[in-house]
């Protein structure tokens, strides 16, 4: 039997996940949204990494994609409360933040509250840490951006702590790895090896 004549072309195009950690991003819109629970709105800022070994890391995912609709990255995105009188105190602080990190990222650069298309094309940085989400019982991984930070922080190694990982709740992971990159397994575990 003759096998069907290949496409070298056509190949399935490699993956290569964000590492988790400080980065530079320039944002490239930001726009007010209904929080899906219609309980509020929230500010969805789209952004890019602007600097470093990563630049244009999302705008590279996007170019790549094939997908007849393809959207903006969804890791690209982040969303910022707008918070109210009956807000708890973590999404003022993410507020406050978003914009204090904004306006120090950006020398001289005020927000006056009433436009945020002056958001485009301003900087800001960001920490980002592994995030798992559920859909449909497949457990898919992220790199996601968890908070905001001085661009010049990041820049000069000083971002601070970063967030911890966000797992789904009883689903396995990927084990260990030690140093060399090898899997750390116990000794007393008997696995099968595949190909032997």
């Amino acid at each position: 039997m003759a096998l069907p004549t290949y496409n070298k072309n056509n190949r399935r195009k490699s993956f290569e996940a964000l590492p988790k950690g400080a980065y530079v991003l320039k944002i490239l819109d930001a726009k007010i949204e209904k929080n899906k629970n219609n309980n509020g709105e929230h500010i969805k800022v789209s952004f890019d990494i602007a600097e470093g070994d990563h630049k244009d890391f999302y705008a590279n995912q996007y170019k790549a994609s094939t997908k007849e609709d393809k959207q903006w990255p969804f890791d690209a995105v982040y969303r910022v409360n707008i918070p109210d009188n009956d807000s708890p105190a973590y999404v003022w602080t993410n507020y406050n933040s978003f914009f204090a990190d904004l306006e120090d990222s950006n020398n001289g650069f005020v927000f006056s509250g009433d436009d945020l298309k002056i958001l485009k094309g301003k900087l800001i940085g960001g920490k980002f840490r592994n995030e798992q989400s559920e859909y449909k019982g497949t457990v898919y991984d992220h790199t996601r951006l968890a908070w905001t930070c001085v661009a010049e922080d990041v820049r000069q190694g000083k971002a601070g702590k970063m967030p911890n990982d966000k797992l789904v709740k009883g689903k396995a992971t990927a084990p260990a790895t030690d140093s060399d990159g090898f899997m750390s397994i116990a000794e007393d575990v008997d696995m099968e090896l595949p190909f032997v």
